[in-house]
């Protein structure tokens, strides 16, 4: 891990045990929000696609590298993005109205 998901994975610790869960994501899930503003939007979760068309949704996530790490509420998952089908990803995700965007490769380092 570079330097900066070290940084984000300290704070999200230490927001765990501050018991504010929700600050670190970016997008708040549906059970998050009864925390939130009234005219807060509630965000559909992306939908990953993988080669073998299973089907995964997700809130908040990063890439980093080749690497989709996955922050959910109980734990952290990584997934290797030659695992998912890039294309079908993009295409579930736009025709929901959710944009994924990949970083372009020298941003992925």
């Amino acid at each position: 891990m570079n330097q900066q998901s070290l940084e984000e994975q300290r704070m999200r610790r230490q927001e765990e045990a501050d018991g504010d869960q929700d600050s670190y994501a970016p997008r708040r899930s549906d059970a998050s929000a009864a925390n939130t503003n009234p005219g807060d939007p509630i965000l559909p979760p992306t939908v990953l696609v993988f080669r073998d068309q299973r089907r995964q949704e997700i809130r908040n996530y990063a890439i980093v590298g080749q690497t989709l790490w996955s922050f959910g509420p109980q734990r952290t998952e990584k997934i290797a993005l030659a695992d998912l089908n890039l294309e079908a990803t993009a295409k579930a995700n736009d025709d929901r109205g959710v944009s994924f965007r990949l970083p372009a490769s020298n941003e992925a380092q």
